[in-house]
C-alpha cells in the first residue's frame, strides 16, 4: 500500500472521527453509539497503518487473500448493527403502543361511563 492511499485513508478516517464527536456534541447519537463508531474507526486505521498485521492474521485463520476477510468481518459487523437496530425498533415501538393505550385511557374527553350513556340511546 503506497502512502498516497495510506494519508488518504488517515484523512478519511480523521474527518470521520470529527463528524461523530460533532454528531455527538450536537446530541444526535448517544455516547454509547459514538464509541462503537469509534471503534470502527480505530480499528481501520490500525489495520491502515500495519497491514501486515492484518495479512498475518488472514493466514492464521486459513484465508488466502487477506481482503476477502476484510469484506467478510465488514459484512458480519453490518449485520450485527442492522440486528440491533431492529431490536432497538421493535423496544421502541411495544413503547409507544403502550403509551398510546395509556393516552387512551387517560383520555379526559370520552369515559367509560359516558359510552354506557351513548349505547342506551
Amino acid at each position: 500500500m503506497n502512502s498516497t492511499l495510506k494519508l488518504f485513508i488517515l484523512c478519511c478516517g480523521i474527518g470521520f472521527s470529527c463528524g461523530v464527536m460533532y454528531l455527538l456534541l450536537k446530541k444526535k447519537i448517544n455516547e454509547r453509539h459514538s464509541i462503537i463508531w469509534l471503534g470502527g474507526v480505530t480499528s481501520i486505521l490500525v489495520i491502515t497503518a500495519f497491514p501486515e498485521w492484518f495479512d498475518k492474521l488472514a493466514v492464521s485463520v486459513g484465508v488466502s487473500y487477506p481482503p476477502a476477510l476484510l469484506f467478510l468481518l465488514s459484512i458480519l459487523v453490518l449485520a450485527l448493527v442492522v440486528l440491533y437496530q431492529s431490536m432497538q425498533i421493535s423496544i421502541l415501538n411495544e413503547k409507544l403502543k403502550e403509551l398510546v393505550q395509556y393516552m387512551a385511557l387517560e383520555q379526559p374527553g370520552l369515559k367509560s361511563d359516558e359510552k354506557c350513556d351513548a349505547r342506551a340511546d
